[in-house]
């Protein structure tokens, strides 16, 4: 995996923050006055970095080459060239810098202890003082963990993001007022039917009702980082977009959403971290109104009457029934959906690289070896409806046009899709292969975006958010589905 730097991973409350800021400053700098800020910036996201993996990361634990002690956590490796691109003022040799570098400053301020490296090797590794974490995070980390005053992050040490209670954020939201900004730009969406298209749907969702009170709830009773971290997020969109009060108790808000389309496939997705980027429970807890609708099997239904329409039979597609996948690579049904679709998408081809999601999720569950068997068997069965794939890509490429881009193919919502693209200025030309793969997705996409939005179109006044399968509505929809064979059911 590339080596990263963490951003903003920590929660902390006002105290720690200053607590923080003192020890941070205490660090002597000698330098010109304009980079005082850049030099206590870097060191606090190295400070950050190093919290954090040497807190929470159990295989760097395992790898550690100092172990710990009763004074010091153990060690945390960061790559030098790493450090000298994010983190110059802290790793850039003196002789490149117009001051002291930070790195030795720090050691000597004993916040850290470096253990010295392998000649050979591109990593230093460096330990936390266990004093400056219990000044920081006190001794019981796991009750500070469930403080729901954590408001601000560690790195915040110029107040540059101004931190906020719930009541200024959500007062600030209502006096802001309703405010929607789509991406449907000529710039943003070039192809001018399938700009068209997204203004008459857009146009015709109405606000969300978010239930305020619900949210905190759900948040204080499931109190995680990664809960604290989009609850923080979401309020404070909300903040930035505006809402409408609906009531005051329960609190509850309503706001319009403002969209962008994807790239490929047509898809609607929500700017900014709204409604749409909240994890599931979270969102399904706050919905204050309205009824979550899926469209049942609806890549899979799609993909078979594809296939009909070009007169191949859909029998090679029941190799992606549940049963089917269970009993011939025996995994349990909670990996059978990543195996679908990505048995779709990926136009029937496995691979076996780890950069591949579903290898990284069965060398998890059954090891390496095992892994790969299972994967090679799984290549094997999939090798009949690989050949269908293949045919039903080579009808789609025949409707192609030639566009100053290359070979263009537009799908059911009329957006376009290159799928010869070639890159002049840099020489080089995308993947056959690759994008044959993207085509597919492209195409059955487009399929779905356009089953959801002729209904929007057709009913204003109903649907409140889009999903990327689905919608959410005011009232219950069954009767005024009308598409021809895909078929939808509640969820939420």
């Amino acid at each position: 995996m590339k080596a990263y730097l963490t951003q903003n991973n920590i929660l902390v409350i006002e105290d720690t923050l200053e607590v923080f800021k003192l020890a941070i400053s205490s660090i002597p700098f000698d330098g010109p006055k304009h980079l005082r800020r850049p030099f206590y910036g870097d060191i606090a996201r190295f400070l950050e970095h190093i919290i954090c993996g040497a807190t929470v990361s159990r295989n760097t634990r395992k790898k550690a080459r100092f172990k710990g002690n009763k004074d010091w956590t153990y060690s945390v490796p960061l790559p030098k060239d790493l450090g000298r691109e994010k983190l110059p003022h802290v790793f850039k040799k003196n002789g490149d810098l117009p001051h002291k570098r930070a790195l030795e400053l720090i050691k000597e301020a004993e916040l850290i202890k470096i253990i010295r490296h392998v000649p050979e090797s591109k990593c230093r590794e460096f330990a936390v003082s266990k004093r400056f974490l219990r000044d920081l995070f006190t001794k019981d980390r796991a009750k500070y963990l469930r403080r729901t005053d954590r408001i601000s992050y560690l790195t915040n040490i110029f107040n540059k993001r101004k931190t906020y209670s719930f009541d200024e954020l959500i007062g600030q939201a209502i006096s802001r007022g309703c405010q929607v900004k789509h991406q449907w730009s000529k710039r943003d969406i070039p192809n001018e039917p399938f700009r068209n298209l997204l203004k008459a749907v857009w146009g015709n969702v109405e606000p969300l009702h978010i239930d305020l009170d619900a949210l905190r709830q759900y948040v204080d009773e499931h109190h995680t980082s990664v809960n604290m971290m989009f609850y923080r997020n979401f309020l404070s969109h909300l903040a930035e977009v505006g809402v409408e009060l609906i009531t005051h108790t329960p609190l509850v808000v309503a706001y319009r959403q403002s969209y962008k389309s994807a790239k490929i496939g047509g898809r609607s997705f929500e700017v900014g971290t709204g409604f749409q980027s909240l994890p599931s429970k979270m969102k399904w807890a706050c919905l204050a109104k309205g009824y979550n609708y899926d469209i049942k099997g609806c890549q899979l239904e799609i993909l078979r009457r594809e296939l009909q329409s070009i007169g191949i039979s859909d029998r090679n597609l029941r190799l992606l029934d549940t049963k089917v996948i269970c009993k011939v690579l025996g995994v349990e049904e909670a990996l059978v959906k990543q195996f679908r679709y990505s048995s779709v998408f990926n136009a029937g081809y496995v691979s076996l690289s780890f950069k591949s999601a579903t290898v990284r999720l069965l060398t998890k569950a059954f090891g390496p070896s095992k892994a790969k068997r299972i994967l090679l068997r799984w290549r094997e069965h999939l090798e009949p409806l690989k050949h269908d794939l293949a045919r039903l890509l080579n009808h789609y490429e025949a409707t192609a046009r030639t566009n100053r881009y290359g070979r263009c193919v537009t799908n059911a919502v009329g957006q376009t899709f290159n799928c010869t693209y070639k890159d002049v200025k840099a020489g080089k030309r995308w993947r056959s292969d690759v994008m044959r793969r993207k085509l597919l997705s492209h195409m059955l996409q487009g399929l779905e975006s356009r089953a959801v939005y002729d209904f929007v179109r057709k009913h204003p006044g109903l649907v409140c958010a889009l999903e990327h399968d689905g919608f959410v509505s005011y009232e219950k929809i069954d009767e005024h589905w009308q598409h021809p064979f895909l078929k939808i059911v509640l969820k939420h």
